[in-house]
């Protein structure tokens, strides 16, 4: 296989908890300075003295830090919980708050959550009878999922109301907290001054992504990129502790059967009779291979294969070779492109979504670097398998519009067209284009197009009595009297003007 499987970029090489209370001055000084230094990183707006008060030494009954560090024993990351204590309706009540950031290149590869359950767990045992909660004013839906994904019973939550009783518990707490209200119509929602920086590309995977959760969050949320925070509340019982233990216990279990499964793929016999049937499973996340059946099916499982990587893996840079396409089970990847200021992710894909298909269909180098973003499973499917696969609707033509979709919105984007649109509306944009197969030697007017994707195959573009020849893939701005005359075999999509785009493509 083509992939190149590089080391993670970032190595957590250790982890320790600090008690900030029972550090020196000096060290608690020079600990705050560390954490602005990853805080800085993470969010816009951080201050030494936020991390000084809000963080290191808050007025809290109890304070400790999960320090990460690397190989240079840099801070990297961090996992700060703080013990209130406080009296509502005449109950003494203990809230957890907790505050999490970790460098990009160290995130999915720390001890944060099973750390946690510890220090939960002996402060439930030290005080068995008191009712105790967490809370916290999530400002990233990544925030809110770590909720989701290890608790069961928390507010708010989709296609659940928050009961009236709680709904007035939370709002005092946030209160008392002066966590300070912008809607009164919107009582979760609370002013935030330090958003996490992320790219347009993380927005919009979090704006289109398939999780009810985080669609529920964006939608309570919208201005989240502006640092409000959505306040969450969850009962800290034995139910809940238990509850993260087992999900821990289980992602493990399967993360050691998925890294043994890609071990045992390495042994003929075991590969044979175990590596078909874990690709149909793991290809069940993308919705269009269902739609493959019989002789293409059986030709994709005997050579496609299950990949099970940690976060931070590269799987191929720009300008590598490579002829392998991957669907992504579970986890998710960023896709990056090298410019002056270095990587920019332009994408940001989970599960069900394709990549590498470019390399795969135009042949050639890859057009840009691809890493896992939390540990990830794919399933890697090599070209020829793919290409055979494709002859057959509806898999074929699906594919194709990912690969016309990707080509247009690089071009866009690297030529700084269309600035005034967001990445949705350039892919609603070209979606709305008519994909159109030459023979040799055809002639097309393409008068009703602005611009021609040529996807596959030679063409030559002939327009203000000049011609210009062209060889896939390649985006074309055309006049109303440009003609296209494929010279080999071609594949190509007219998209429309702008002016004649649906209301799902305007521009904002």
């Amino acid at each position: 296989m083509n992939a190149r499987l590089e080391a993670p970029r970032g190595r957590v090489v250790r982890s320790e908890a600090v008690v900030p209370r029972t550090m020196a001055e000096a060290e608690r000084e020079a600990l705050v300075d560390a954490l602005l230094a990853v805080y800085a990183d993470i969010f816009a707006g951080a201050t030494r003295e936020y991390i000084a008060e809000g963080l290191v030494s808050p007025n809290s009954e109890f304070t400790t830090i999960l320090l990460h560090r690397d190989a240079d024993d840099r801070i990297v990351g961090y996992f700060a919980i703080h013990f209130f204590e406080r009296r509502f309706r005449d109950v003494a009540t203990t809230v957890v708050r907790s505050s999490v950031g970790m460098l990009r290149a160290y995130r999915g590869r720390n001890a944060n959550i099973g750390w946690a359950l510890g220090v939960l767990l002996k402060q439930r045992l030290a005080h068995p009878g008191r009712p105790m909660f967490g809370m916290g004013s999530f400002v990233h839906p990544s925030s809110y999922l770590q909720v989701v994904r290890y608790v069961d019973t928390f507010w708010p939550r989709p296609d659940e109301p928050v009961p009236p009783d709680m709904l007035e518990f939370i709002v005092e707490l946030a209160d008392e907290f002066q966590m300070r209200r912008i809607d009164p119509a919107r009582p979760l929602i609370r002013a935030g001054s330090m958003p996490t920086r992320e790219s347009a590309a993380e927005r919009d995977y979090w704006r289109r992504s398939d999780k009810p959760a985080a669609r529920f969050f964006v939608a309570m949320n919208p201005a989240y990129n502006q640092g409000n925070g959505l306040v969450t509340m969850f009962p800290i019982d034995a139910s809940m502790l238990t509850g993260i233990a087992s999900r821990i216990v289980r992602e493990r279990a399967r993360s050691l059967v998925e890294g043994t499964l890609a071990l045992a793929q390495r042994l003929p016999l075991v590969d044979r009779l175990v590596r078909p049937r874990a690709v149909r499973r793991q290809l069940q996340a993308a919705p269009l291979f269902a739609a493959l059946d019989g002789a293409d099916l059986q030709r994709v499982l005997e050579l496609a294969a299950v990949v099970a990587l940690p976060a931070g893996h590269t799987l191929f840079r720009a300008g590598d070779a490579g002829d392998d396409l991957y669907v992504v089970a579970r986890g998710a990847v960023a896709v990056q492109a090298s410019t002056i200021e270095g990587e920019v992710m332009i994408d940001q894909l989970g599960a069900g979504s394709l990549f590498g298909e470019i390399a795969v269909l135009a042949g050639g180098r890859r057009k840009a670097s691809v890493r896992t973003v939390i540990p990830t499973t794919l399933v890697r499917i090599p070209g020829a398998a793919l290409r055979v696969a494709m002859r057959r609707a509806p898999l074929g033509d699906a594919i194709w519009e990912v690969f016309a979709a990707r080509i247009f919105d690089d071009h866009l984007r690297a030529g700084g067209r269309h600035r005034e649109l967001g990445r949705e509306e350039r892919l609603a944009w070209v979606r709305r284009g008519r994909h159109v197969e030459l023979e040799p030697g055809a002639r097309l007017h393409v008068s009703d197009a602005a611009f021609v994707v040529v996807l596959h195959g030679d063409v030559l573009i002939e327009q203000g009595g000049s011609q210009l020849s062209a060889q896939a893939p390649v985006v074309v701005e055309v006049t109303p009297s440009t003609v296209i005359r494929a010279t080999t075999r071609a594949r190509t999509v007219h998209v429309p003007p702008l002016a004649e785009r649906g209301p799902a493509a305007e521009a904002s």
